[in-house]
């Protein structure tokens, strides 16, 4: 079975748990890992049996660019909830890296969640 993995889709959003990281907002990067329902497009080699990508970066960017959580937990939730609704796939992880932390040592905060299916 084919995974999709789309990485690096860079975001805006105004998320976070202080007034200012909501106020300001931030630059997000949002990376998936999709697992479809069906494998028929490894032998079809027809677009129409796979998943739109366009589609799903423009559902992150609906998602990211216009709610508002507190934390990235809930944002990755979220989105990977409507990923699974609105696709055929069985699996959605939904990673988001959140740059410029501020720390005086660099690094970044990445959260990851995992959806699936109900059977």
């Amino acid at each position: 079975m084919a995974t999709i993995h789309l990485e690096g889709l860079s975001v805006f959003g105004h998320h976070g748990a202080r007034p200012y990281e909501k106020e300001a907002g931030q630059r997000l990067e949002v990376s998936l890992e999709l697992v479809p329902m069906s494998e028929i497009a490894e032998t079809s080699d027809k677009l129409g049996d796979t998943i739109d990508y366009d589609l799903l970066y423009q559902l992150v960017r609906e998602i990211v660019e216009g709610q508002s959580f507190h934390l990235l937990e809930k944002l990755a939730r979220v989105t990977a909830d409507a990923i699974l609704e609105r696709f055929p796939f069985r699996r959605a992880t939904v990673r988001i890296a959140k740059q410029n932390l501020g720390w005086t040592t660099g690094g970044r905060a990445v959260i990851e969640v995992t959806r699936e299916r109900a059977s």
